[in-house]
């Protein structure tokens, strides 16, 4: 015979079903890091740019690239600088809501039965 009051085993939340707080973080990161990594391609491809221009000889083609490839990387670098900081304020935004009195009290509180 069953307890009235004993909890339903399918009323349990399942854990696959429950939301994690931490995914709210995964579009900031992602953003820090597509601007990290357009920064860092645009310095490396940019040094590369100066040094086949320099080595060119002085070829209008050789400049004519060298040019395109300047306004390229500019552009790049500054996408990629306007990203990291738009993830860098939006992870920073997310740590301090996360320590929010009321939100950890309901990430960090728990009901474990035994």
């Amino acid at each position: 015979m069953s307890q009235p009051n004993a909890p339903d085993p399918a009323d349990a939340p399942n854990p696959a079903k429950i939301p994690n707080p931490e995914r709210r973080s995964d579009a900031a990161l992602l953003c820090l890091c597509i601007g990290l990594g357009l920064l860092g391609l645009a310095w490396f491809l940019g040094v590369g740019g100066v040094l086949a221009t320099a080595f060119s000889g002085g070829s209008p083609a050789g400049i004519a690239g060298g040019v395109g490839a300047f306004i390229g990387l500019i552009l790049a670098a500054v996408c990629g600088a306007l990203l990291a900081l738009v993830g860098a304020v939006w992870l920073f935004v997310r740590v301090i809501a996360d320590q929010r009195e009321d939100h950890s009290k309901e990430r960090y509180s728990r009901e474990v039965e035994r």
